[in-house]
């Protein structure tokens, strides 16, 4: 994948196995010969540049490539492996509240509406102030559920969101580090997706709020 950069998984199956005439479609079938397990390439990602920390986490269960800009001459292999073990343990849905669909935003409030409506408390209360209740409660939804937002769970390092983490760590190095992106495999992920319709995440929840 180095040295090739397929575009997609068909592409990467006609490339030349390492070390070898054949390819990698070629090449696979040997392999599950000789160890005896069944093996499928189902995606990958590469991120030519600028930074890359990968990390593995549960015993190859989770695995992680954090994407980095890094401007100062500073190593920032740390800092991209204490995101990497963020998103290994928080699972976030985003990366950055910027990047939440309106859609997303416009699903969420209407779920916390939902739950007003059948809270005793708020019930009876108009619209527009179930409304503006709901819009407050965003940054506890981006706290979630947005990587950047989230409190970083290092809090022996740091005491805050991930974001300021990220910038008082590349400060105390002498240089400046942007997250871009990254990427979190989980095993399994996409083969099977549960559905859940609107009435039963309402339901969830306010189970979750009884507990």
């Amino acid at each position: 994948m180095l040295n090739d950069n397929p575009a997609d998984v068909d592409a990467l199956m006609q490339c030349k196995y390492t070390g070898s005439e054949h390819t990698v479609a070629e090449t696979i079938p040997e392999k599950v010969m000789s160890i005896g397990e069944n093996l499928q390439i189902r995606r990958f990602v590469r991120f030519a540049e600028p930074t890359n920390v990968a990390y593995v986490h549960g015993g190859g269960t989770r695995a992680v490539l954090v994407n980095l800009a890094v401007e100062g001459g500073i190593d920032a292999t740390e800092i991209g492996k204490n995101i990497a073990m963020q998103i290994a343990a928080m699972n976030p849905k985003y990366w950055d509240k910027s990047l939440v669909p309106q859609e997303d935003i416009d699903h969420e409030l209407e779920v916390q509406v939902a739950l007003m409506n059948n809270d005793p408390k708020n019930a009876n209360k108009p619209d527009e102030i179930k409304k503006k209740i709901a819009a407050g409660k965003m940054n506890k939804f981006y706290a979630d559920n947005c990587l950047l937002q989230q409190e970083f769970v290092r809090s022996d390092l740091f005491s805050g969101s991930v974001e300021g983490y990220i910038a008082d760590a590349a400060k105390k190095l002498g240089g400046s580090v942007k997250f871009v992106n990254a990427v979190h495999f989980i095993t399994g992920e996409g083969i099977e997706k549960k559905q859940e319709d609107f009435a039963a995440e309402v339901a969830a929840q306010m189970n979750m709020g009884k507990a």
